[in-house]
């Protein structure tokens, strides 16, 4: 469980990245944290892992402030995927992935036999192990991110914009991707992104944030849009939008999905 106590960020130039924020991520869930630029998602995500120190206030680990805890012990406990997956350029991907097993002191033939595994578990052929990262497309690059945050067997993964540097189409089948692998690990997962559509189709719990780290509105998916909170909260998940307010059809004897405007979206089973 990860808890944050009030917690707030002012940089010493004055400017307010978070104010004061509460919140309680449950054991084996997926919370998002959503907003736009400026709204302090990723200050928030990286208190967790200490790569930033709140100016006030705490962030817990199941009952315990990570303020006591060494940093270094502390962020090679966590998995972490950034935006651009972070690898390192000079080493191949099999390499990449057992980087911080091996520096935790496992064997390297033990921590590349391990890394392999989860090549294939992130939908990866093994073979390309032995390629270096600018040898992969941005989709398989962002999978090996991924099996490089699974290399310790965390408890808690946190992902920053995972996803949003590559096309839709990689895109969804990653987020397919990593709904298996909670389907099959269960990991406590914070996920900042700013599509709110990514939010809703990953995340168990939602939270939506206003600039300076202000929470607008905290919920499940279902409970965000059928009832948001406020007129900033229906803008930012597009409640009034055609593709939101949908109904069905019948044609052909099926029902079809179609929004507002009598497009179709799918068919109803």
């Amino acid at each position: 469980m990860i808890e944050f106590c009030s917690v707030g960020k002012t940089y010493t130039d004055g400017t307010v990245a978070v104010a004061d924020f509460s919140l309680v991520v449950p054991s084996h869930r997926t919370v998002a944290l959503v907003g736009s630029s400026g709204s302090g998602k990723t200050t928030l995500l990286r208190m967790v892992n200490r790569m930033i120190e709140p100016t006030s206030g705490s962030v817990l680990i199941d009952d315990e402030d990570v303020r006591s805890l060494d940093g270094v012990a502390l962020r090679r406990s966590i998995g972490y995927v950034p935006q651009a997956g972070g690898l390192l350029p000079h080493r191949t991907v099999i390499d990449n992935v057992a980087t911080v097993p091996v520096l935790n002191g496992t064997r390297k033939g033990v921590a590349r036999t391990v890394s392999l595994a989860l090549l294939e578990r992130v939908g990866l052929d093994p073979a390309l192990g032995r390629r270096y990262p600018a040898q992969l497309s941005g989709g398989q690059q962002q999978r090996v991110a991924v099996a490089r945050a699974l290399a310790t067997e965390p408890n808690i993964m946190l992902m920053d914009e995972p996803f949003g540097a590559v096309d839709p189409i990689v895109r969804r089948e990653l987020q397919d991707e990593l709904i298996r692998l909670q389907a099959d690990l269960g990991k406590t997962i914070v996920l900042v992104t700013h599509d709110i559509d990514e939010a809703f189709r990953l995340a168990d719990e939602v939270v939506v944030l206003r600039a300076g780290g202000i929470t607008a509105q905290t919920g499940s998916p279902e409970q965000i849009l059928a009832d948001p909170a406020d007129n900033f909260v229906r803008e930012f998940v597009g409640a009034d939008q055609a593709d939101r307010r949908l109904r069905t059809k019948e044609i052909g004897g099926r029902s079809l999905v179609v929004d507002e405007r009598g497009k179709p979206l799918g068919v109803l089973s």
